[in-house]
């Protein structure tokens, strides 16, 4: 019996840090995209020890996943191969993901079939600490407004969904082999409880939840892009003083100021970046603004692409001898 799985990735525009009182605390908003892709193929296998072909930090990563998942279930030796895999900690929550990918997979390996629960998926991976909104665009894909922790409403009802325009695309750009924040010193970031001005998250939910929304809804792309621009600027301004600017990366603050000299708005960071987004409302409108992207800035490779919106969950499925979706 083989599981293939298939996730899209992640992008979210950064986390409001507000308190439970208020509201949305580790709230926010984000989407999912087609590609970049994990694309993993699940085995049992006969042998003493797992067997992972992929590259080398997926490979530990794997390895560190499948140690969470056997603290709290049992799962078989396995043989996992990797057809795709998307790049760590450049702002595509490649590691949640990949997290979710194996513990759906793992449950069915070992006959346990399920696997359509993303919040118990990220409780057995270790994933969803704070935001919510890989872990729910995991099951649905889509836009994703994460309405933040709260004592009253329940986890699985925190993240509202919105289709985003089929037509609409998102470039992808990013400073090659840079990573963003993570692991301890992202914990120590958010273990000082730091939290934004009351008057910075009421900007922010005004604009999701007054602009940005009803444009997605309407597919009013330039309200959209507008808007995104506006709260990536905003949120990013909470995040200056850890990563050195509204934007992480140099190179990628010289091509922002290029694109927008341009004409071109809706560029914002995605997580700690260094990676950004710029939305595109066609595919040859996307095509256009990566003719405007330079190749490289002050000896940084830069890395463009094009990417299409995700507005169906992971696929979970047996290959052999079955061939039925599971997810």
């Amino acid at each position: 019996m083989k599981v293939q799985v298939t996730t899209g990735s992640r992008l979210h525009f950064g986390l409001i840090c507000s308190s439970p009182e208020a509201g949305w605390q580790f709230g926010g908003i984000g989407l999912m995209l087609r590609e970049p892709a994990w694309s993993l193929s699940v085995r049992r296998n006969s042998s003493s020890e797992d067997q992972i072909t992929g590259g080398r930090e997926t490979t530990d990563r794997t390895q560190e996943f499948l140690s969470f998942l056997r603290q709290n279930e049992s799962v078989p030796t396995v043989d996992i191969t990797f057809h795709q895999e998307v790049p760590f900690h450049t702002g595509l929550g490649g590691g949640t993901q990949l997290g979710l990918a194996l513990a759906a997979a793992a449950e069915l390996i070992s006959g346990r079939s399920d696997c359509h629960d993303p919040w118990r998926l990220a409780q057995l991976a270790h994933r969803a600490e704070r935001s919510a909104v890989g872990t729910a665009g995991f099951r649905t894909g889509g836009f994703l407004i994460d309405r933040g922790q709260s004592a009253t409403v329940p986890e699985h009802e925190r993240v509202q969904r919105v289709p985003v325009p089929e037509d609409w695309r998102f470039l992808l750009i990013r400073p090659v082999a840079a990573q963003g924040l993570s692991g301890d010193r992202e914990r120590q970031f958010f273990n000082r409880r730091l939290q934004m001005p009351s008057h910075l998250v009421t900007q922010l939910v005004d604009e999701i939840e007054t602009t940005m929304i009803p444009a997605i809804q309407s597919v009013n792309f330039d309200v959209f892009s507008a808007s995104l621009q506006k709260y990536g600027d905003a949120v990013g301004t909470f995040y200056a003083s850890e990563q050195g600017d509204i934007f992480a990366h140099p190179a990628i603050r010289h091509v922002v100021r290029h694109l927008r000299s341009q004409g071109i708005f809706g560029a914002a960071q995605s997580s700690w970046g260094p990676g950004i987004c710029v939305p595109a409302s066609s595919q040859e409108h996307a095509e256009s603004i990566a003719q405007m992207v330079p190749p490289s800035v002050d000896g940084t490779t830069i890395i463009t692409s094009i990417a299409e919106p995700l507005n169906t969950g992971a696929s979970v499925r047996f290959t052999a001898p079955e061939s039925r979706s599971l997810l």
